[in-house]
């Protein structure tokens, strides 16, 4: 059976997890503690970075998305993953601006948020939120009326914003100017995938 290692708390190795349950395959899970990794990582991933994947004959894959895409194409009956070329760029872009507009600042302002605050850097803080908030309003601009981002369908790229978008309230933000994309926010909060994704 083929194997998952993960960090519990990690977004990238959640939207792995997502995936997984969504399409309901079983795996075996290796569930990675950060103080004392496996001793086979670094075989496994050259940087010892999780999510990796190993397949039915033990061969590494690494990088959410790369994982997705390999499962999409070799495990038959994928209907999360785009499949025109346009559609397949526009998760590539979404994947992107999931990454370094909102989960790279986040991680930024937990960090900066974790002295005392009188040692805060709130020009710092003020930067990231601003990132953040930009690419709220551009993933508002994207869904604009439709159910999902790509369509009228749920795909990978809605599954993307899953982790981001139920964790805005640590940072004060919500998502009330916004009512297409709070729906949203909504409605993979309470997906079944979703919950059991971060519970695994």
């Amino acid at each position: 059976m083929p194997s998952l290692y993960h960090f519990q708390d990690c977004p990238f190795c959640l939207r792995v997890r997502i995936y997984l349950a969504e399409r309901a395959l079983p795996y075996t899970s290796v569930r990675c503690d950060r103080a004392a990794l496996p001793p086979e990582l670094p075989a496994l991933h050259p940087l010892g970075r999780l999510p990796v994947w190993l397949d039915d004959a033990g061969r590494p894959i690494f990088g959410a998305l790369t994982i997705i895409g390999y499962l999409a194409a070799t495990v038959p009956g994928d209907t999360l993953w785009p499949t025109t070329p346009l559609a397949q760029a526009r998760l590539q872009m979404a994947e992107e601006l999931v990454t370094t507009g909102l989960l790279q600042p986040m991680m930024r302002l937990s960090e900066l948020q974790a002295p005392p605050p009188e040692l805060w850097d709130i020009a710092a803080q003020k930067r990231e939120m601003a990132v953040v908030r930009r690419t709220l309003a551009a993933f508002a601009d994207i869904l604009g009326e439709r159910p999902w981002l790509l369509g009228d369908r749920l795909t990978v790229a809605d599954l993307l914003l899953a982790q981001p978008l139920t964790i805005l309230e640590r940072f004060g933000l919500d998502l009330t100017s916004a009512p297409g994309l709070q729906d949203l926010a909504q409605r993979l909060a309470q997906r079944p995938s979703v919950v059991a994704a971060r519970a695994a």
